[in-house]
């Protein structure tokens, strides 16, 4: 009887495979998820922008005098895990900010606007709400990995992400 331990092997590693056949098998079942996401390009990424379009506009209803505005353009980052080794990519729709904040005494009503625009987008809650005397923000996340970002202290920013998915 031998008693050598075996070489760690994990909880819920396979026996006789080696990490590399893993990680293929984990990241081709990825893959086969993100093709099953509509596309990013054609169906994504139009939605999310008319849904900050949408958002933009409620805010500036509920707070007058607030002019949009932006300084960057969109971005492309690869995709985080469990996705970070397929083709996918997470896109950074162009961020919109005012000079102007949203009053506290209007962030209650702008937070349930944008939750309503978000809701009937796919998003299916807040991740994030903190508030104190000088800031705010609010994060909402969809299944897809998709957020919506609203920040408002001494200005006020919107960043929108679409999540993970294939061109």
């Amino acid at each position: 009887m031998n008693n050598t331990p075996e070489p760690y092997e994990g909880e819920h590693r396979p026996r006789e495979k080696a990490d590399s056949e893993i990680v293929a098998e984990q990241t081709a079942l990825r893959f086969e998820e993100l093709k099953q996401r509509e596309g990013r390009q054609s169906t994504v990424e139009p939605a999310f922008e008319r849904m900050q379009e949408d958002i933009k506009a409620a805010i500036s209803t509920l707070v007058p005098g607030l002019e949009w505005s932006t300084t960057r353009t969109r971005g492309e980052s690869p995709c985080d895990e469990p996705y970070s080794n397929t083709p996918g990519l997470n896109v950074t729709l162009v961020p919109f900010s005012s000079d102007a904040p949203i009053p506290a005494d209007r962030w209650q009503a702008v937070l349930e606007a944008v939750n309503s625009i978000a809701v009937a987008n796919g998003f299916d809650g807040t991740d994030l709400n903190s508030e104190n005397s000088e800031r705010r923000q609010v994060s909402f996340r969809d299944p897809d990995g998709g957020r919506i970002l609203l920040g408002a202290g001494g200005r006020t920013a919107l960043m929108i992400t679409t999540g993970c998915y294939l061109r």
